[in-house]
């Protein structure tokens, strides 16, 4: 048994070694490649001017003489997350707000370009169609069909970030008022997970100059990982009134 066990011993230091050699982080340049030289386009950029925090900022990054493809590319301190994509560099800062740095690293040489982050995404917007035929209504509008109420990102947010888009209600009160009278209402505190609110309930005995009133209380954004986001309620969702018109 002790000769099994000397015998064992030269090919447990083998494999460790080859674990070793396996898990041997390639060395990180920070410096050596001037900023400017770090030449970077993107739409982000061109509309807003920053990146946008929490999201997946598709960028063209390219460097003098230099094959990007073949470098290491991240965010420096641990500030977030970046990842080589077929379309370009993909940047995801954690905090709005905080400045980041994006470090680009070859074999023996490296640089750094810094990024400013907004301190918050566009507000999402909320619209209003007909059930039926799918077109697009006012605040006020006729009871001939049911009404659903939709949450959707920014158009120009959702163009430029369209896996980062996607926004849910989790929480509302829709209530029906004739005047000062409440006549019915919805509330719906928890377990609710969808992009649109069905009115319809509310207006199956609806009369002219009614209101339809919804406060919406809970909203989350779904992120290119499919990670959910508590966001803040915008101060036109927290009263939207509707009116029937007939």
């Amino acid at each position: 048994m002790r000769k099994l066990f000397l015998n064992l011993i030269p090919v447990i230091a083998i494999l460790i070694g080859i674990s070793s050699c396996n898990n041997a982080e390639r060395k990180v340049n920070k410096e050596g490649v001037e900023s400017d030289k770090i030449k970077v386009e993107s739409a982000i950029l061109d509309e807003y001017g920053k990146l946008m925090p929490g999201c997946q900022n598709i960028l063209n990054v390219d460097v003098e003489g230099i094959d990007i493809a073949d470098a290491i590319v991240y965010i420096d301190n641990d500030a977030g997350d970046a990842y080589m994509l077929t379309q370009g560099v993909g940047l995801a800062p954690y905090e709005p707000g905080k400045n980041i740095s994006m470090i680009v690293s070859f074999e023996e040489e490296g640089g750094t370009k810094e990024f400013e982050v907004a301190e918050q995404l566009p507000e999402p917007q909320v619209r209003f169609f007909n059930a039926l035929n799918l077109e697009i209504q006012d605040y006020k509008f006729e009871n001939v069909a049911p009404v659903v109420v939709e949450i959707v990102a920014d158009d120009k947010f959702a163009e430029l970030f369209p896996n980062d888009a996607e926004y849910v209600f989790t929480s509302f009160v829709a209530k029906q008022l004739r005047g000062e009278k409440e006549l019915k209402d919805i509330t719906v505190e928890a377990d609710y997970n969808s992009n649109q609110i069905d009115i319809s309930a509310l207006q199956e005995n609806a009369e002219a100059e009614d209101i339809i009133q919804i406060s919406v209380t809970g909203i989350q954004r779904i992120d290119f990982e499919g990670n959910a986001h508590d966001i803040e309620v915008p101060e036109k969702m927290k009263d939207i009134r509707l009116t029937i018109t007939k």
